[in-house]
């Protein structure tokens, strides 16, 4: 059973660190450093993942693990992680900086036009 349990979460580990670049010495370091990448409510079942990864150890508090609530929050990160297409976001990402760096230029463009017409050099 506690085999299972860090299998769920090397796997979801694996995925974070695949599809979002999140790497840590434990689950529970790479949650945190998730926050902003992922839902509030992902987050949640996630935090559940590596409090169960912790309990799973001990056979006493073994039994404190409900495993409905836990193959259901790895379902749902499961499901979540496989959508987020690597490619798409790097493309992304480099459109914004190039449409911020166009904004500037655009934007400094209009400043010194303005002032040229302002000064009557134009």
């Amino acid at each position: 059973m506690a085999s299972d349990i860090h299998t769920q979460v090397d796997e979801i580990g694996t995925l974070l660190d695949q599809k979002l670049g999140l790497r840590a010495r434990t689950f529970e370091a790479q949650v945190r450093k998730a926050r902003r990448f992922l839902p509030r409510a992902l987050r949640r079942e996630l935090i559940y993942l590596a409090q169960a990864e912790a309990l799973a150890d001990n056979p006493k508090l073994h039994r404190m693990i409900d495993r409905p609530r836990l193959d259901a929050a790895h379902r749902n990160a499961l499901a979540y992680l496989d959508r987020i297409d690597v490619k798409q976001k790097r493309r992304t990402a480099a459109l914004n900086v190039v449409a911020s760096i166009a904004f500037g230029i655009l934007v400094t463009a209009i400043v010194v036009i303005f002032v040229l017409v302002q000064r009557g050099l134009v």
